[in-house]
């Protein structure tokens, strides 16, 4: 295993901002939890080289929806890019490689779930703004599945629930001579000095 130059754990956040909301499988895209507070755009900031070896997701489920569950997901399936979601309630944060987040709430409605963003932050800048993201999503075990539905020909990306952006495993690797993966947590985007 690699060395990365920074690894901050976020289970704190997990602990405290986002409990499991396993209310049961009900199959048609609910999930999250109840109420409590909603997620800052700076909840998580990360900055990494790291990416998932494999581009293509080999046998993606049915998008046809499922249990969205709080949780910290990193996308190990379908893009040589490093994303990732932060779900708290129906609380949502997508999560940029480099410092660029969007901050929003989420509803799932079959197969289909759209994200009401109404932040969007990253190094240089923290605004507020309105604009919709719609996605066919699957949940799988500890994977969600999704495929962006604003542009079409958009591959299926798999986000595998993990405790730490920053842990490398066989689905998520650095094959670059410098490894780079720094996370923050609730701390401003803003002014964060390049990882890469």
């Amino acid at each position: 295993m690699k060395t990365a130059t920074c690894f901050l754990v976020v289970l704190s956040l997990l602990a405290v901002g986002c409990g499991n909301s396993d209310d049961g499988e009900d199959g048609g895209g609910g999930g999250g939890g109840g109420g409590g507070t909603a997620l800052q755009c700076s909840a998580v900031g990360w900055c990494s080289n790291w990416y998932p070896p494999v581009r293509e997701v080999a046998s993606p489920p049915p998008l046809t929806g499922g249990t969205l569950r709080d949780g910290l997901y990193r996308m190990e399936q379908g893009s040589h890019h490093s994303q990732a979601l932060l779900i708290q309630g129906k609380s949502i944060l997508l999560i940029g490689r480099s410092w660029s987040n969007f901050v929003g709430t989420w509803k799932a409605d079959g197969g289909k779930l759209t994200v009401s963003v109404t932040g969007n932050c990253d190094e240089l800048e923290e605004k507020r703004m309105t604009t919709e993201f719609t996605y066919a999503f699957a949940t799988q075990g500890n994977t969600v599945y999704l495929q962006d539905l604003d542009t079409e020909g958009r591959p299926v990306l798999g986000f595998h629930k993990v405790s730490s952006l920053c842990e490398e495993n066989a689905t998520f690797v650095c094959n670059s001579r410098i490894c780079t993966c720094v996370t923050t947590t609730n701390k401003p985007l803003t002014g964060q000095p390049s990882c890469g």
